[in-house]
C-alpha cells in the first residue's frame, strides 16, 4: 500500500513523499525543496476511499491497418486503497457515461462502494 511521509525541517518547510509502506527512504526524500534536512517525519495512510479508474476499452482489431474497436469507450473499475482491483464493469461506456457513473463512487469507502455496485452492477 502507498503511504505518505510528511517531512518538515527547522525552517518550517513541509513536503510529502509517496512511497510503498516499508520502503526505505531515498536520499532526496529527506531534503526540502530549499535544501534543508528534515527533522521530523510522520507516515500517513491513505483514507479508506475506493479508487475509481476509467480503463480504455479500445482494442487493436487490425494491426496491419491500425484499426481500433471500441475506441472512445471505457470500463469502470474500482480499486481499494491498496490498489487491488475490487470489480470491473461488464459493460463499456462513453466518456460522459463513465464520468457520471464514477461520480456515484466519489468519497465512498470499500464496503459502501461494493454495496452500491452489487445493487447496480454497472
Amino acid at each position: 500500500m502507498k503511504v505518505y511521509r510528511r517531512y518538515s525541517c527547522d525552517f518550517v518547510h513541509q513536503w510529502i513523499v509517496q512511497r510503498e509502506q516499508g520502503e526505505a527512504e531515498s536520499p532526496g526524500d529527506v531534503n526540502c525543496p530549499e535544501g534543508h534536512e528534515a527533522v521530523t517525519c510522520s507516515e500517513e495512510e491513505p483514507a479508506d476511499e475506493v479508487q475509481i479508474v476509467l480503463r480504455p476499452a479500445a482494442r487493436v482489431i487490425d494491426r496491419v491497418k491500425g484499426q481500433l474497436g471500441l475506441e472512445g469507450r471505457y470500463w469502470l473499475v474500482l480499486l481499494d486503497r491498496t490498489g487491488a482491483e475490487l470489480c470491473s464493469s461488464t459493460a463499456h461506456y462513453s466518456w460522459e457515461q463513465a464520468i457520471r457513473l464514477a461520480e456515484l463512487f466519489r468519497g465512498k469507502n470499500r464496503d459502501r462502494a461494493l454495496q452500491w455496485w452489487n445493487r447496480r452492477s454497472p
